[in-house]
């Protein structure tokens, strides 16, 4: 495999991404609206990279190497980070992504961040995210297993279901509005009595 280095470039809406393929390291990188869905990024490495308004939808990145990573304003829905052959490291934020469908699984993203992103139907599975924040966003649907969330944030964020037996949780915060998803596999009803 042949090693591309890219250092410090910026990427417009109509350049073509077909260079990011396996090998290629983009260091300090930033990608202004630019459209790599459908697209399997395996093997890629970003380091301190910045995407702003780019279309990621139903791409692959597993196998991709994120350090200090910042997503803003993406479209990222069904993406796919992390995969079952090994672990993989995250370190990355997201600011107002959509994420709807995507799947995060065998990550290690400590102190990751995920701000007023909506994350409809989002699935976390076997994900180490300890003290990550997710702030404002829409979680409606999404759903964790098996995950380290150990000082996790999710007291401004709604509509996920977590099983506290199946998720480490030690000093992880949620709001009272969050019990429904923290009790949903008890069929437990909650209703606000005045």
């Amino acid at each position: 495999m042949e090693k591309t280095l890219v250092h410090n470039k910026t990427f417009r809406k109509e350049t073509d991404t077909a260079f990011l393929r396996e090998g290629t390291v983009c260091d300090g990188c930033t990608f202004d609206r630019c459209t790599v869905a459908g697209r399997h990024l395996n093997g890629i490495v970003l380091l301190d990279c910045r995407f702003d308004g780019c279309d990621f939808s139903l791409s692959s990145l597993a196998g991709t190497v994120t350090d200090g990573v910042a997503f803003s304003g993406c479209k990222m829905t069904g993406v796919a980070f992390g995969e079952r052959s090994g672990t993989c490291r995250l370190s990355a934020s997201f600011a107002e992504c959509i994420l709807d469908n995507a799947l995060f699984q065998y990550l290690e993203a400590p102190r990751s961040m995920f701000r007023h992103c909506r994350m409809r139907g989002t699935v976390f599975d076997r994900c180490m995210m300890k003290e990550t924040l997710f702030e404002m966003c829409d979680m409606h649907e999404a759903s964790f297993s098996d995950c380290d969330l150990t000082g996790t944030d999710f007291l401004t964020s709604d509509g996920f279901t977590l099983d506290p037996e199946t998720n480490r949780l030690r000093g992880a915060r949620f709001a009272v509005a969050s019990l429904p998803g923290l009790l949903a596999k008890y069929r437990i009803k909650t209703e606000e009595y005045p």
